[in-house]
């Protein structure tokens, strides 16, 4: 029997998992009205509800109107209570675990890129800050959905190749019929978001070459750079640079303005980290500091 994904199982994304506490949690806020501003900093955290609630926006945007690609308070006023408490019903757990994909460590290293890309995007400034954030939280969502839809034909795949990033691609398309960044792509694509965006998540394990200039090819190498600067971050900073230097290079950046970048990736990913911490931590979270505009600092460290 053939592997290959029925794109038709990914719907509009609702079959991916999110953490029952969070979308209890998520309900729980809705019935107590808490600001939108609340509501939407903790649906940013998480990538599965991030691309249905940005689904749900774009649904209702007339034929030409601007598409919406991050989420805001204003947008959650747009949709409504009632369609945001069923988005966050819960959904049954998936019947098997893929058990080498470790879900955790995905939805970490989700936050982090989404974190370096908000970060270096905006000093360089390739696009909305909000926008690549939600880029980086989702550019590896279809890691996701092979763990979920393929729990056992992928684990064996990661078990052998989970090591190395180019082959393991090579396998899920042979296997799969798409690798995880092509359905990353689908996913976004079906969710209404810019095509750029979409484009630039599907090639950035191995960008345009530097020759092919453009928009997308720097988006490309952003996301490769915010990837390299999350495997760093969720290990303190305490691995080699060289794919991110790559990178960087790419993006006209020499090394200092690199770790500039990336300790402020790393003090962004910080101030969100409680985000993540489970629901006995209680219903309310703090909202993370505004006070420090990091992006600007950063740009304003290298001009």
């Amino acid at each position: 029997m053939s592997a290959h994904l029925d794109l038709a199982l990914l719907r509009d994304g609702a079959i991916l998992p999110s953490p029952e506490w969070r979308r209890q949690r998520l309900a729980a806020m809705c019935a107590q009205q808490v600001s939108l501003d609340e509501l939407a900093e903790q649906i940013r955290c998480d990538a599965p509800l991030s691309g249905q609630v940005i689904g749900l926006a774009n649904g209702a945007v007339p034929a030409g109107g601007r598409k919406h690609a991050a989420v805001s308070a204003a947008m959650l006023a747009a949709i409504g209570l009632p369609a945001l408490r069923q988005a966050f019903a819960a959904r049954p757990a998936p019947p098997d675990a893929c058990a080498p994909f470790d879900g955790e460590r995905h939805a970490a290293h989700a936050l982090a890129m989404a974190c370096a890309a908000r970060v270096a995007g905006d000093a360089l400034q390739l696009a909305p800050a909000e926008d690549l954030f939600s880029c980086g939280l989702l550019a590896n969502l279809g890691q996701l959905a092979l763990a979920t839809l393929r729990p056992q034909a992928y684990g064996q795949l990661l078990a052998q190749h989970g090591g190395g990033t180019t082959r393991l691609l090579c396998e899920e398309s042979r296997r799969f019929g798409h690798h995880q960044l092509a359905l990353s792509a689908i996913l976004m694509r079906g969710w209404g978001m810019p095509d750029i965006l979409c484009d630039a998540v599907r090639c950035h394990a191995a960008p345009p070459g530097l020759g092919q200039a453009g928009r997308m090819t720097d988006l490309a190498w952003l996301l490769k750079l915010a990837s390299g600067f999350a495997d760093l971050i969720l290990i303190n900073g305490a691995g080699p640079r060289g794919p991110s230097l790559a990178a960087a290079r790419a993006l006209g950046l020499d090394a200092e303005h690199m770790e500039t970048l990336l300790r402020h990736s790393g003090a962004e990913w910080s101030e969100w980290h409680d985000i993540l911490a489970p629901a006995e931590h209680g219903v309310h979270m703090r909202l993370r500091s505004r006070s420090r505009p990091a992006t600007r600092m950063a740009f304003s460290e290298f001009i």
